[in-house]
């Protein structure tokens, strides 16, 4: 008997972004339900889950180009776990048997190991790394043609059974959920390690400017703010100093490796502007057009806002096929006594810049409470009250007074408190709930 159009499969992901530390060879997992509304009793012949990763590279070759944006194609993983038969200790004829699942809503809890070392997700003009859970519903119609033409109107995958009998045939029904594989910027990140050094240019001395610039974070997700800080005292009484202008640029450099040819490397370079919210954030506004006064340091804090849009890449590590990385470019342009002739005295313009590698994160990171890095003067010192403590007391203080909570917000409920528990969809649901924890079966 065919599904009607109020049928369908879905699957939901408990934990939508794995987040993954650089470099580790940690095994990840994946968790969530598959939901099943079936509008009459029906017989299903199997249910699975399914993760692949693929990548995509540009080409740059004539005939890749000729080919289109992303020439090149590359399966990162494949990883695929039977819900319904349980193949683990069951008899022959009870793995063969169909399931008759009853009118109403049945979930089916899963937790799947995929990979370890998975490139990040990404998508720039010149890699595209997509990963995505799918759930696979096999079940039997008597009437294959009128069951095709409704999956299509549903918008979902079918693939003709491998068998059939003169009455119908096995059906398959897909759903597609997306996932994030997001990295996060240090290994030891829960730990508070390495998250209060700042990027620190320290003072640099000119003819006409000392100037120093601090950077609080040496990682930053898109989308965010970025507080910059400027120290900036007048070289000499005598010369009046303004500051023009202060340009803030990111730049994107991006690698292709290939096995059989050269490397290619693209760049694209985009401004930074004050975050809207500067002044609500406590931020400063920068002294334009204004003489800086000879032996007064004028400092303050600037928030610049990283945009979140497809332009702008995050960084990544460096991987076998690819590597994206950012720098940024800080500029001041000041205005400066150039001379003086018979009846007038003029003024130059001159440029003083500073560069470093930032890392730029991944904007699910962002939305982290419990991974915002703190600001640069935001560590406390260690003084010898503190050394006199126990190593547990230790950290305490110091979790404590740089305000770093190291309760996280609580975990998801685990994948059998999610299955034994359902929701009504129509007055016909059927509350049976089948949980399996079936050992992931690679597909490769």
């Amino acid at each position: 008997m065919m599904l009607p159009k109020s049928s369908y499969v879905s699957v939901n992901l408990l934990e939508p972004t794995i987040y993954i530390e650089p470099n580790s060879d940690n095994f990840n997992v994946v968790r969530g339900t598959v939901n099943i509304n079936l509008p009459r009793t029906t017989t299903v012949k199997s249910i699975s889950v399914r993760f692949d990763g693929v990548m995509e590279t540009k080409g740059y070759t004539f005939a890749s180009v000729e080919a289109g944006a992303y020439a090149q194609r590359k399966p990162l993983a494949r990883q695929r776990l039977v819900l319904y038969p349980n193949l683990l200790g069951q008899p022959e004829e009870t793995v063969n048997r169909p399931l008759v699942m009853n009118a109403g809503l049945t979930q089916f809890g899963f937790e799947m190991q995929i990979p370890s070392k998975l490139p990040e997700t990404i998508e720039c003009s010149d890699i595209k790394v997509n990963y995505n859970v799918t759930a696979v519903l096999e079940y039997y119609s008597r009437n294959s043609s009128t069951a095709s033409t409704l999956l299509q109107q549903l918008g979902r995958t079918y693939n003709r059974g491998s068998y059939n009998n003169k009455n119908g045939r096995y059906i398959k029904a897909f759903a597609k959920q997306p996932i994030r594989v997001a990295r996060l910027p240090y290994c030891n990140l829960l730990l508070g390690d390495s998250m209060a050094d700042p990027i620190d240019s320290r003072t640099h001395r000119s003819r006409w400017l000392n100037y120093q610039i601090l950077i609080n974070k040496k990682a930053v997700a898109l989308g965010s703010d970025l507080p910059i800080t400027f120290r900036l005292t007048p070289a000499d009484a005598e010369d009046e100093v303004t500051m023009d202008r202060v340009s803030i640029q990111m730049l994107e450099r991006r690698d292709l490796f290939r096995s059989n040819s050269t490397p290619h490397t693209s760049h694209s370079i985009f401004t930074i502007q004050p975050s809207a919210n500067n002044q609500l954030n406590g931020g400063d506004v920068l002294p334009l057009n204004t003489a800086l006064t000879a032996g007064h340091a004028w400092e303050g804090t600037v928030y610049y806002s990283i945009p979140e849009n497809k332009a702008l890449s995050h960084s990544t590590q460096e991987y076998s096929e690819f590597n994206i990385s950012h720098t940024l470019l800080i500029s001041i342009t000041l205005s400066v006594p150039g001379g003086s002739g018979r009846f007038t005295s003029s003024r130059v313009q001159k440029t003083l810049s500073f560069q470093t590698h930032i890392d730029i994160l991944d904007e699910t990171v962002g939305e982290l409470e419990a991974f915002k890095l703190p600001t640069y003067d935001a560590p406390p010192s260690f003084d010898e009250a503190v050394y006199g403590l126990s190593p547990s007391q230790q950290q305490h203080v110091c979790l404590e007074s740089t305000g770093l909570d190291r309760k996280f917000s609580e975990f998801p409920p685990s994948y059998e408190d999610i299955s034994t528990t359902t929701r009504p969809i129509n007055d016909t649901v059927h509350t049976t709930t089948t949980t399996t924890t079936t050992t992931v079966t690679a597909d490769r």
